[in-house]
């Protein structure tokens, strides 16, 4: 068994920590024979330090799937957004107000003229996620700019918008002129925009034929609609109780919130045989 799990609003708490209780609960499980996978749409960047150190997390699925990385290799599997695609976004996007954070080479990149109180509150940014923020973002100059530089790799648009209209606007927009797109969110008012068949779903696919794995052996663990594809993918599928009302009708159960300790309450299902 394998045990797919998000991090925010799943394995890490609303601080957006990672308990000591869950991390001793990842070493048992491990002993036990069941590997825990981190499916995140996080930058590999953002991935506490507790979990990147922790021996017991041999793969990483993060970028909403964009990326997989290996312990002792690195990056085994990268699907970006072509460049010419990428600055059709960027020029839809320019046409609302937006919060924009692009996700290269594991890093979050944010417009440094926006990356203040005044302007991570005019965007409407769940203050729960703002020491997160602070901590890992990269504020540049000229944004969009870096979009059409030929080194550019762009894994990930994350896109807060001001106006809950305007966000709709786009969403159609994009998805008419490249439907190929995948378009997800995790947020009231965010956007999450990936290459074409790019998923958490198809990032666990990857995950599972690079580390010979049955994907029929993988129970995912989540919260948010950007969780859905990787629902849909796994063998079985738990929904915290903190979980949008979406995910929640798509999955196998409800297990315990993200502040009690979800591995250690998969571990006791485990225990108890109710996860086999």
């Amino acid at each position: 068994m394998v045990i797919a799990t998000d991090l925010d609003g799943t394995l890490l708490s609303d601080s957006t920590s990672v308990s000591r209780e869950n991390l001793d609960a990842i070493k048992r499980l491990y002993e036990a024979g069941i590997s825990t996978v981190i499916a995140t749409g996080r930058t590999f960047f953002e991935i506490p330090e507790e979990l990147l150190e922790c021996k017991y997390i041999e793969y990483i699925i993060y970028s909403n799937g964009a990326a997989v990385y290996q312990r002792g290799k690195g990056v085994v599997f990268l699907k970006n957004i072509d460049r010419e695609t990428a600055l059709g976004v960027c020029r839809i996007l320019d046409t609302a107000e937006t919060f924009v954070e692009l996700y290269t080479n594991g890093i979050p990149l944010v417009d440094s003229e926006k990356f203040n109180d005044e302007g991570l509150s005019y965007y409407r940014i769940d203050p729960d996620y703002l020491p997160e923020m602070r901590r890992s973002r990269i504020a540049v100059k000229n944004l969009y700019s870096i979009v059409s530089h030929p080194a550019f790799k762009l894994e990930m648009f994350d896109v807060f918008f001001r106006n809950m209209q305007e966000r709709a606007e786009c969403m159609h927009r994009i998805k008419t002129c490249y439907p190929a797109l995948e378009i997800t969110t995790s947020m009231s008012n965010n956007l999450e925009i990936m290459n074409g068949g790019i998923n958490k779903g198809t990032g666990l696919m990857a995950f599972c034929q690079l580390a010979g794995i049955n994907i029929s052996d993988v129970v995912a663990v989540g919260d948010s609609k950007n969780d859905i594809s990787l629902f849909r993918s796994a063998g079985y599928s738990l929904a915290v109780s903190n979980a949008c009302e979406e995910l929640k009708a798509i999955s196998n159960g409800v297990i315990c919130s993200n502040n009690e300790n979800t591995m250690c309450c998969l571990e006791k299902l485990i225990g108890k045989k109710v996860l086999v």
